[in-house]
């Protein structure tokens, strides 16, 4: 493992506990597994552009949304638990957020401002994403907590 995975990755714990906590998610043992796999696998998955052949790194493609559309599409269409999405959508955001501390350099985006801005939008819709599967697939107990549904 890289400097660089472990600093992202770190990113993603703190990220997604800090999510947990704000966001009220009252989660068990095996829904926190689901998500904290998954949160590791979005950590990472903008740095596949190294490897799918692009040509070069921080593609606006792997360095954006679109990953956790294409993931939380198919988590969806193949009924699996939503705190796999939750989980990958807060990794991926993290992902972003690092690079806008760290890095910023998005290519195909002119400008360091402009990259941190893209960063930071695709970050803020990670996010509401994630609160928005919360609220609307996991399901509320009568005190007020969210339970999550670990099942389908």
């Amino acid at each position: 493992m890289t400097e660089d995975r472990l600093i992202h990755l770190i990113a993603g714990v703190i990220v997604f506990f800090i999510f947990i906590k704000l966001s009220k998610l009252n989660i068990n043992k095996k829904a926190m597994i689901y998500g904290f796999v998954a949160m590791s696998l979005g950590t990472w998955v903008s740095d596949w552009d190294l490897f799918l052949g692009i040509g070069f790194h921080r593609s606006p493609i792997t360095h954006s949304a679109l990953p956790a559309l294409l993931f939380g599409w198919l988590i969806l269409k193949y009924k699996l638990p939503k705190m796999l999405i939750i989980g990958f959508s807060i990794g991926l955001a993290s992902h972003m957020l690092w690079d806008i501390i760290a890095y910023g350099n998005v290519q195909w985006i002119s400008g360091g401002n402009n990259d941190r801005l893209f960063l930071f939008v695709n970050f803020i819709i990670l996010i509401a994403a994630s609160l928005f599967i919360k609220n609307k697939f996991l399901t509320s107990s009568s005190s007020g907590t969210t339970k999550t549904q670990v099942a389908p």
